[in-house]
């Protein structure tokens, strides 16, 4: 994305014989559009984007030369609904991004706040996520690889680029007295970087998922505790006391097209049988991802994907496909058609439907959308 400084700081601060200067950046990405559904609670409908489908945001990111190639660094983002101005992620103000830091490229960038996790920067920018969202997610987005949360409290540390590696690790304190794992979340990633190839590994591990990153007021077990999930691809066993996710990631690039193969795996274990949550034991889920692009001109890329999962005691198919042509450097028009079908039984017990994305249900197995969106970055 190409952004856009609307505000530049040029005035150094001057102590002695210090000199810092620093500089902001507003950026976004906005998006509107339609959707067509064939089947959302038995009725075909059209409906707007609702801003999830690509989360539209604006943001601030700012950096400071602090001497001797070290810098200090901030980004606050906003995700908001382009069909009516809500804000999105839980009504916060930066519910996409807010986090402090330093960086160096000798010793790499160690930031403070609520920040993505490596599942969504490493392992989501090589799946099909990356070209339609929340369109393109795997069911339910049990793998986070669309960023279904980002992570509060948490210390992040992403290495410098060495022989073409990429570390990163980030920890997250649960903050309940007396008990430290409350809440508490780590992640680690690695990516490989040689040529035109690209892989990555990245791997979660969250404490009381509920509570830590899907926005509960109350621990499961507590009086009134209803599952925070709306999707049943998994909301029956959001009441787990841990949440394991681990991703592996490749692609290849060739002349004005690429490759992706994608696998993840996703496990809630000891789960608590809850009102909502009619499960116990353990569930776990398989998925399966090839994706493509090709340029066949400057401004047409075409895009096309297949997922296959395999959960606990359901199963899900989910083809997309569509092209994208550039208007300019910074606007674009996106089509994209999905198709979904679901077998087994879901995570609340019922029969398994069909529920792309942020849609809604479909009262059968399968399920059609097709988008249509324009979409301009600054």
């Amino acid at each position: 994305m190409k952004k856009t400084a609307i505000a530049m700081l040029t005035l150094p601060l001057v102590t002695g014989s210090v000199h810092a200067q620093s500089a902001v950046t507003l950026y976004g990405f906005i998006e509107s559009g339609l959707v067509y559904v064939n089947n959302q609670s038995g009725h075909a409908n059209v409906q707007m984007v609702n801003g999830q489908t690509n989360g539209s945001r604006w943001g601030l990111r700012g950096s400071e030369n602090l001497g001797g190639g070290l810098r200090a660094i901030f980004t606050l983002e906003n995700g908001f609904d382009t069909s009516n101005g809500k804000l999105l992620q839980g009504g916060r103000e930066f519910g996409r991004q807010a986090f402090v830091g330093l960086g160096s490229e000798k010793w790499g960038t160690v930031t403070l706040g609520h920040q993505y996790d490596p599942m969504t920067e490493l392992i989501g920018a090589i799946a099909a996520t990356s070209m339609w969202a929340w369109l393109g997610t795997h069911p339910g987005d049990f793998d986070n690889l669309n960023s279904t949360f980002r992570v509060n409290n948490a210390v992040k540390y992403q290495s410098p680029k060495v022989y073409g590696f990429e570390a990163s690790g980030m920890f997250a304190p649960g903050g309940v007295a007396g008990n430290f794992g409350s809440g508490r979340v780590y992640a680690l990633g690695l990516k490989y970087t040689i040529g035109s190839l690209t892989a990555a590994l990245g791997y979660d591990n969250i404490n009381n998922p509920s509570v830590s990153v899907l926005d509960s007021a109350l621990s499961p077990g507590q009086s009134g505790y209803l599952s925070p999930s709306k999707t049943p691809v998994y909301s029956g066993y959001a009441s787990a006391n841990v949440w394991q996710i681990f991703g592996a990631a490749a692609s290849y690039k060739f002349g004005e097209g690429s490759v992706g193969l994608v696998y993840t795996n996703a496990r809630f274990l000891d789960i608590l049988h809850t009102v909502s949550t009619p499960n116990t034991g353990s569930a776990t889920f398989n998925s399966y991802e090839i994706n493509g692009r090709y340029n066949v001109t400057p401004a047409l890329l075409i895009g096309a994907s297949f997922d296959y999962t395999k959960a606990s005691r359901a199963k899900y198919e989910q083809f997309d496909f569509g092209p994208n042509y550039s208007l300019s450097k910074r606007t674009d028009i996106n089509l994209v058609g999905v198709w979904q079908h679901a077998s087994g039984i879901d995570s609340t017990g019922h029969a398994a439907v069909a529920a792309i994305s942020t849609l809604g249900l479909s009262s059968t197995q399968t399920q059609v959308a097709v988008k249509l969106s324009l979409r301009h970055r600054f």
